[in-house]
């Protein structure tokens, strides 16, 4: 990536963005090629390029440059690169905030109806959801936080994007959470953000499905929330969510994530004692993901 921008360091192309390759205008088509290509969606209402739309570059040598969105073509490619971009008509607005003013909070909403980039994983829900306050947007930062693989997820996408109902928004939602511990620390609460559409989703769901051991699910929502708190570096928290549990109460699905919140909890926490006590209690697996969200808060 740093490569193509030190390209604009030096020369800029004044071809007009409709020469170059054309954005989606079909939201619906955009997320298809996404989840095949494994990438999030770069997406900007209609009308927006029909101005100057200047966005900020910045190369190894931190020597930044202002260029025109729509009006160059190496800063098209660049986002061809690392997203599937897209025109979102203004006829799909309606549609689209209804859908989401059912569940969203007033950010998010606020996010969807301005003039701003917005990235989108391949369901079209907002990652990038907190306000930009730059009076120009950084391209770069965007591509840093948001050019993302998501091979990872591509199994839980697929299955999601086929069938929408409490185990596929579950399973989503719960790969979200793992894979907030991969990305850049600046991109993982906007992560942890996404994966909790996704529970909402599942808890929406739960009501109508012929799921049988419902407060079981239920349980293991409010453990997941804990283990948030544990990647995003909050282990007191976490701590004093736990204390709060009685023991007698654990669903016996959700004792391997009770025992692995506590060891991860102390083991943040460096109480090597409480650690010991268990360790044994986990595989092999567990531990290794545990020292994976220590070790990205250390």
């Amino acid at each position: 990536m740093k490569k193509h921008v030190l390209i604009f360091l030096i020369a800029f192309s004044s071809i007009g963005i409709c020469n170059a390759q054309e954005w989606f205008t079909s939201l619906d088509v955009a997320k298809r090629l996404a989840l095949v290509q494994d990438k999030m969606l770069l997406v900007m209402w209609q009308n927006t390029l029909d101005y100057t739309y200047p966005v900020r570059l910045i190369g190894d040598d931190k020597v930044s440059v202002v260029v025109d969105l729509n009006k160059n073509d190496e800063v098209n490619n660049l986002i061809w690169d690392h997203f599937v971009p897209v025109i979102l008509l203004e006829s799909n607005y309606e549609k689209l905030y209804n859908d989401a003013k059912k569940n969203r909070n007033v950010l998010y909403l606020d996010k969807l109806k301005d003039d701003s980039i917005k990235i989108m994983d391949a369901n079209g829900n907002i990652l990038n959801v907190k306000t930009n306050t730059a009076e120009i947007e950084n391209l770069t930062q965007i591509i840093n936080r948001y050019g993302l693989k998501t091979t990872f997820l591509k199994h839980e996408l697929n299955n999601y994007s086929r069938d929408k109902n409490v185990t596929s928004a579950f399973n989503l939602a719960s790969k979200y959470l793992d894979y907030a511990v991969y990305v850049p620390k600046k991109t993982r609460e906007d992560i942890t953000d996404l994966a909790n559409i996704y529970f909402n989703e599942a808890k929406a769901y739960l009501a109508n499905s012929d799921l049988k051991n419902k407060a079981g699910f239920l349980q293991r929502l409010e453990f997941l929330d804990i283990k948030k708190l544990l990647i995003l570096g909050n282990p007191n928290k976490a701590r004093r969510l736990l204390k709060k549990i009685d023991t007698a109460d654990i669903d016996i699905t959700n004792q391997t994530l009770y025992n692995f919140l506590n060891y991860t909890t102390f083991k943040m926490l460096e109480k090597e004692e409480e650690v010991a006590l268990w360790k044994d209690k986990l595989s092999p697996i567990d531990l290794k993901k545990a020292e994976l969200i220590v070790n990205i808060n250390g």
